[in-house]
């Protein structure tokens, strides 16, 4: 067993290595520093704490960064998978390593931008009220532990996609078609059946992105919504996990 575990570890460093050294990372990190620059830049009037609160609404940005990310992780994958088999890793390892591999890749990225930006703009704007500054750092961190899981559970929906579909563009189109026009489709047609109104909860699960929509962000900063967040985000990352381990096992590699 800790044989296998060490393998599994030692993959999940070589997926990162190679990760680090990928075209699309790395333009995808650059667009995403301009665009963090830019935010900054806008918020050069302001002060510390508005600048905190506009980071706060920002949670949404990471549900269309994912697919960027996990084609990093798999788009070489029909190249390497047959050697990596061959080498006498299991499926579930290749399946887990690339998974958990891109969940740190997008983590730790998120992280410094989050932190740098945070950072540099410290010096820069005033500080007239640290006691609210204190309370906007705490509802930040709050929304980033609720948005945490929702993106971790689109990546296992990503990661699972890239491995059902042969082409990046085919998987890529279907997840920004099921989330952003599909997943509106369903919920009005669900609510057909609940007398014209579709329960939040419903919504939540059919919509997950709605969770970091600013309507939620300022209205509902409870216990009950992290709750709500953690398990429609595992929710929709242990199901994605499980269809496309089922079917990763069942694929034919050659």
């Amino acid at each position: 067993m800790a044989g296998r575990e060490a393998a599994v570890l030692n993959y999940i460093k070589a997926e990162l290595w190679k990760a680090l050294r990928h075209r699309i990372f790395w333009g995808t990190t650059i667009f995403l520093v301009l665009c963090t620059a830019l935010f900054g830049f806008l918020m050069h009037s302001a002060d510390y704490v508005e600048l905190v609160g506009g980071v706060s609404v920002t949670m949404l940005t990471g549900m269309l960064v994912v697919p960027l990310l996990v084609q990093v992780v798999d788009g070489g994958r029909g190249e390497t998978m047959k050697n990596e088999i061959s080498f006498g890793l299991s499926r579930g390892g290749i399946y887990g390593g690339k998974l958990l591999s891109g969940l740190l890749l997008g983590l730790g990225l998120c992280a410094v931008l989050m932190i740098g930006l945070l950072g540099i703009c410290f010096p820069l704007l005033p500080h007239d009220d640290p006691e609210a500054e204190a309370v906007a750092l705490g509802i930040l961190g709050f929304c980033l532990l609720a948005a945490v899981p929702v993106w971790c559970g689109m990546f296992a929906l990503c990661h699972a996609m890239a491995m059902l579909f042969p082409g990046a563009a085919v998987w890529m189109t279907a997840y920004y078609l099921l989330f952003f026009v599909g997943q509106p489709i369903l919920a009005a047609l669900s609510s057909l059946f609940t007398g014209g109104s579709l329960s939040p909860l419903l919504q939540a699960i059919l919509m997950p992105y709605t969770l970091l929509m600013p309507p939620y962000l300022s209205g509902w900063l409870t216990w009950e919504y992290q709750l709500w967040c953690w398990g429609i985000g595992l929710g929709w990352g242990g199901v994605s996990t499980i269809v496309g381990l089922l079917w990763f096992f069942r694929r034919d590699i050659r």
